[in-house]
């Protein structure tokens, strides 16, 4: 439950960032249309740029309409999750940004898994239970040894009675010859089920590392992402701010701008995508 209210919480802060950076293109694009227009009614442009920016700036409020409904369905999946009322409108408070730090290595990580998965231990449990079904079945066709010792006092309490007391000693041997081979049965069946335990406890360890691994290694490459793509952020910023400095100035073309505008939206987004997955990741591992 945890885990599954961390991540769907994670991917409402993505479906918000989306919806913030949706909104910033079409500030982008409409921007872009306002010089377009501008150009034109001087002279300096043409009506192919305006009409490749109006284009530009439809695409841009498509992307926001779907934003918002990718929003609105990732808030309902948390509100379902967490059994609030469905008048209740969930946010998410906080800023994108590290979860923090997970301070073990792989290896550390796999024997730490294995140490604190219950689905292992339970295999193991079902290992022992079987050994100890299969020695419990054997001991019925095996001899039983009965012993009993014990001391005997006698007095009627009769002067001329004498008082008797002794020792006896009592050995019973039990010993079944045949019991239509249920006995060996049930040992057999102990085996079976100790094997299928030991292979299942062997399939459950693969899939415990696989899914360390799995979360392990999309730890280690967004981490490395968030940094190139918080660069690409910067450099695509610049990009666009160059396009639109050279198409003002009539050196420049509106596609130029439009594909800068678009490199920009790309950049945000594979930004935030690295973030919440490192975010995802790091409580996949926890």
């Amino acid at each position: 439950a945890r885990f599954d209210a961390a991540d769907s919480y994670y991917e409402l802060q993505r479906r918000d960032a989306q919806v913030a950076i949706a909104a910033a293109a079409i500030e982008d694009a409409s921007q872009s249309l306002r010089d377009a227009q501008l150009l034109e009614q001087a002279g300096l442009g043409t009506r192919f740029s305006v009409l490749q920016a109006e284009v530009d700036l439809s695409r841009a409020n498509q992307d926001l309409t779907q934003a918002i409904a990718d929003q609105r369905n990732a808030r309902r999946r948390l509100a379902e999750l967490l059994s609030v009322g469905q008048k209740v409108e969930l946010t998410a408070a906080d800023e994108i940004k590290e979860a923090g730090l997970w301070p073990y290595s792989l290896e550390e990580s796999i024997v730490l898994a294995y140490k604190n998965r219950a689905e292992l231990e339970q295999q193991l449990v079902q290992r022992d239970i079987s050994g100890q079904e299969r020695l419990i079945a054997l001991s019925e066709i095996k001899p039983k040894v009965d012993f009993q010792a014990g001391y005997n006092y006698n007095d009627n309490f009769d002067d001329s009675a004498t008082i008797t007391d002794g020792y006896f000693f009592q050995t019973r041997v039990r010993w079944t010859f045949f019991d239509g081979g249920r006995a060996f049965a049930r040992a057999k069946q102990a085996d079976r089920n100790q094997d299928i335990a030991e292979t299942e406890f062997a399939r459950q360890r693969n899939i415990v590392r696989r899914e360390v691994e799995e979360a392990y290694f999309n730890l280690v490459a967004s981490k490395e992402n968030i940094t190139t793509s918080a660069k690409s952020v910067e450099s695509a910023t610049e990009s666009l701010r160059l396009a639109r400095l050279r198409f003002q100035a009539g050196v420049g073309t509106q596609t130029d701008v439009i594909n800068s505008q678009r490199d920009l939206t790309d950049a945000r987004s594979r930004y935030l995508q690295a973030i919440v997955l490192y975010n995802r990741s790091l409580n996949t591992l926890q």
